[in-house]
């Protein structure tokens, strides 16, 4: 699941051309036809600025919108240097657990 929610990110959020982003991953290799349907949806994917993620301490980040603290253990080392959660959100408060959380390498 995991490798398919960061495929999702990628797919989401990383390039201006909709039809493009669901073929090619950012560095323009082919999206693999197993992940773009093994995904979760694209309301579950988040782009995070780097403002809105806060290691709180040792073991936690906050990220600003989620309602959770998420354990540090849980954060995967993101492939293009961007904060990344996924989760679903039904627009009325309630939040899910986290999918993945991709943190930049070395933070």
């Amino acid at each position: 699941m995991r490798p398919a929610c960061f495929a999702l990110a990628l797919l989401c959020g990383l390039t201006g051309r909709p039809a493009a982003a669901h073929d090619v991953w950012a560095n323009g290799d082919i999206v693999p036809l197993w992940i773009k349907s093994a995904c979760c949806g694209p309301d579950d994917a988040h782009h995070l600025r780097p403002d809105q993620v806060h290691r709180v301490s040792d073991d936690y980040y906050a990220v600003d919108g989620y309602r959770y603290r998420i354990p540090a253990r849980d954060a995967l080392p993101s492939q293009d240097g961007d904060y990344w959660i996924f989760y679903r959100d039904n627009g009325e408060g309630v939040q899910s657990t986290v999918y993945c959380f991709f943190v930049p390498m070395g933070f």
